[in-house]
């Protein structure tokens, strides 16, 4: 979400936490975290610890994330609109069996994400019911990097249990009812008719049935 388009501390945390890496930053050029409260005494305690241990980001590495806020907000209203189209294209595909976008109406918990959240976001994931035709996907995209990150200008496109998730035992992730065929996208700011077009022919080119 960001704090662009989900606000914590208004929704009752103590400690609001983001990642400077990803939707801040937004050019995958730097590491970074930020730490928000309106708690004074929580802020001196977190200030402390940052002091003494010298974790505080070095002066190139402001700089880099002072660029990206500039951009955060075009670049999350773009890619949130590339995102609900893509998620519209891949709900409408009769070979895709699943999802998952908090945009989507059909998402279980639509109301409750719209009543915390001023959009939905860049990110979204979908099922094929099959392993080999999702990794067969993943591997047929050319406008989406291979990648586990996001929050890039850049789109990217991830099986996680095979990456990101592959040291959780399969058995766990059995439990936690992660799907093995789930494949993740991080869309970015390209054109969305472009983004859905390499998503057609990456379906396609796996065996699945596709539509206008």
């Amino acid at each position: 979400m960001s704090p662009y388009l989900q606000n914590c501390l208004d929704l009752g945390a103590d400690i609001e936490y983001h990642s400077g890496t990803k939707y801040l930053s937004g050019h995958h050029d730097m590491m970074a975290g930020v730490i928000a409260t309106r708690n004074v005494d929580i802020a001196d305690k977190l200030y402390f610890i940052i002091n003494a241990t010298g974790i505080g980001l070095a002066p190139f590495e402001c700089w880099l994330l002072m660029r990206g806020l500039k951009t955060l907000g075009v670049r999350i209203e773009k890619q949130q609109q590339n995102a609900q189209k893509i998620a519209g294209f891949l709900e409408r595909q009769p070979g895709v069996t699943k999802v998952h976008y908090p945009g989507l109406p059909s998402h279980p918990q639509y109301e409750l994400h719209s009543s915390q959240s001023l959009g939905a976001g860049g990110v979204l994931s979908f099922e094929t019911g099959d392993i080999a035709t999702s990794e067969r996907v993943v591997d047929a995209a050319k406008l989406y990097s291979i990648s586990v990150s996001f929050g890039s200008v850049s789109s990217l496109i991830s099986l996680p249990c095979r990456m990101s998730h592959a040291s959780i035992p399969a058995e766990v992730r059995q439990e936690r009812a992660l799907p093995e065929d789930l494949i993740r996208l991080c869309v970015g700011i390209e054109d969305a008719d472009d983004l859905i077009e390499d998503l057609r022919n990456a379906l396609e080119t796996a065996g699945v049935r596709t539509k206008d």
